[in-house]
Order: structure tokens, then C-alpha cells, then sequence
């Protein structure tokens, strides 16, 4: 191990397959992620304002809640990343996360 962090690096469970949890279903509370698979939800600003997440073109922006289904998001439990009802697209920050924009994007990976 190496020395720089006291021996507290890189540590895994074994979690045998018998004992594996399911995947929750749709309406249920994934614990990890704390949000509720296929179920859908607003992210509203805490802000005085309480304007809605909303996105134009590919951009997340913040705008006053207007009944619009581009307001209106999910958590994908497959991909495990929060989509919207519109297009189906993820949150992505821009330049693989080099970035502080966040913006909509084609999900292109997994957890594994």
C-alpha cells in the first residue's frame, strides 16, 4: 500500500452473489442515490425565487416553473443518472467535467 494516505487507499467489500439486494423497480427508493426509480420529480431551487431546473436546447438553465414537460426529470436506475422526460437525455458537465456548465447529453456509459 502506499504510504501517503496513512494506508486508507482503494478498499472493496465482497459481496457474494447470493446475497446481492435487487435492483429496486420503478417507485422504489434506490438507497444509494436516495431518489426514487422512474418516478417523476421538478429540482426547485431553494432560493426565495423557487424557480425550477429547465433546459434550453442543451443547456440547464433556471427559470420560473411554467407546466412545461422540460421541467420534469427522473433517475434512470439501469444508467443510475438523473434524465428528463423530454428526450431522455443525462446530466453532463461540458469538457467531461472541466467545466461549470451543465447541460443535457445521450448517456454513454454505465456503472459497472
Amino acid at each position: 500500500m502506499w504510504n501517503k494516505h496513512n494506508g486508507l487507499n482503494q478498499q472493496w467489500d465482497i459481496v457474494y452473489v447470493k446475497d446481492m439486494p435487487d435492483e429496486p423497480k420503478k417507485g422504489e427508493m434506490n438507497k444509494d442515490f436516495n431518489l426514487k426509480v422512474d418516478t417523476p420529480f421538478h429540482i426547485v431551487s431553494k432560493l426565495k425565487s423557487g424557480r425550477y431546473l429547465d433546459f434550453l436546447g442543451r443547456n440547464l438553465v433556471i427559470k420560473t416553473p411554467n407546466g412545461r414537460t422540460s421541467q420534469i426529470f427522473y433517475f434512470h436506475q439501469l444508467s443510475k443518472t438523473i434524465r428528463t422526460k423530454v428526450n431522455h437525455q443525462s446530466f453532463d458537465i461540458q469538457s467531461s467535467g472541466r467545466s461549470n456548465n451543465m447541460q443535457l447529453w445521450s448517456t454513454n456509459s454505465g456503472w459497472w
